[in-house]
């Protein structure tokens, strides 16, 4: 087992150079356009690891540290009615007003607190990675997938500490962050999608074939459900650092491969769904842009997607449309808001 984690460790540091050669070919690319928009990338880039990586580990590591599960059955009880202790000061269990005039320190009771908590959990979950999901799948560049997989997890991290009232031990924090390592390392290199070519095969119709683009676009949702399984991984593997009082071992803490798949999909399934339906209408829609869909295949398919949503607001609609094109390809959405004001004028 030592050797294996060690072929990984040597593997990941490949995989991160892929990473930093595709951070060059954003800058080269935005050098192309202007010096200005390549010193303008780096600077944003600065603040994005700043504000959304740095501060974030900072305030994870000033949250009390709680008590994480045993491999002792008889210390059990004792971590339960200390966990449960804990969680009568907790912040959105007071917010829900959650009655603890009929919770005792036992097993039963501490079921009854961690359902609520496992249901809000659950929310977040579902928010995160389904952003997640689009970010990532509009994000042509393994380094932009890189960093926003490590920002979303650890803010998912510290969403979950502070949801549970505490952080793990430095310890288990630190086996917490290797999995985030890993997981930027596979997401941000961009080659773990060509192994989930299955998972979407249901997309790849004769009629589907007629899009421009579509092996591209396949691509693309592929890149992104890949992290938003990866995503889902480590946010099961805190909640159960958290939740969980008592384990054989540690790979109890570790869900199944099938158990993450299954759970990234129904997370994802409204969007991909979603997705389908477009690129179904776009096989018989006879006024595609094909310009458009050369420069940003993803994000004009996207677009189409959030443009027949109708529970959305007309202008948070068009905000994300404007998302979607940006992040997907900045210089053709500039060229297509230039040539827009153009034929205003």
């Amino acid at each position: 087992m030592k050797y294996i984690k060690k072929i990984l460790f040597f593997v990941s540091l490949f995989l991160l150079y892929i990473i930093f050669k595709e951070f060059l070919q954003l800058y080269v690319y935005m050098k192309n356009v202007h010096p200005y928009a390549a010193y303008g990338t780096l600077v944003i880039i600065a603040f994005v690891f700043l504000y959304f990586v740095i501060i974030p580990i900072i305030k994870i590591i000033k949250i009390p540290k709680n008590f994480g599960p045993t491999t002792d059955k008889s210390k059990e009880p004792a971590l339960i009615s200390q966990r449960i202790e804990n969680f009568r000061e907790n912040e959105f269990l007071k917010s829900q007003n959650f009655d603890f005039l009929e919770i005792n320190n036992d097993k039963e009771s501490y079921n009854r607190i961690i359902k609520v908590l496992s249901k809000q959990a659950a929310e977040i979950r579902k928010n995160h990675v389904s952003q997640l999901f689009y970010s990532t799948a509009i994000a042509q560049n393994g380094f932009l997938d890189a960093i926003l997989i490590l920002s979303a997890s650890i803010n998912h991290i510290k969403e979950i500490f502070l949801l549970y009232n505490g952080r793990v031990s430095n310890r288990d924090l630190i086996a917490i962050g290797k999995r985030v390592y890993y997981s930027m390392a596979i997401g941000g290199s961009e080659g773990v999608e060509y192994a989930t070519d299955e998972i979407f095969s249901k997309f790849a119709t004769d009629s589907l074939k007629s899009i421009p683009f579509i092996d591209k676009i396949l691509t693309s949702i592929a890149d992104g459900f890949v992290n938003a399984a990866l995503l889902t991984r480590i946010s099961y593997i805190t909640e159960n650092y958290c939740k969980l009082t008592y384990i054989e071992s540690e790979k109890d803490i570790y869900p199944s491969v099938q158990f993450i798949f299954n759970s990234a999909k129904s997370i994802t399934s409204h969007i991909i769904d979603k997705l389908k339906e477009t690129l179904i209408k776009m096989t018989v829609d006879r006024s595609m842009n094909f310009t458009l869909i050369a420069v940003n295949p993803i994000g004009y398919v996207l677009g189409k997607s959030i443009d027949k949503r109708e529970n959305i607001d007309p202008m948070k609609k068009e905000r994300l449309k404007d998302h979607a094109k940006l992040v997907g390809n900045p210089l053709a959405y500039g060229l297509e808001k230039l040539f827009k004001s153009l034929r205003k004028k």
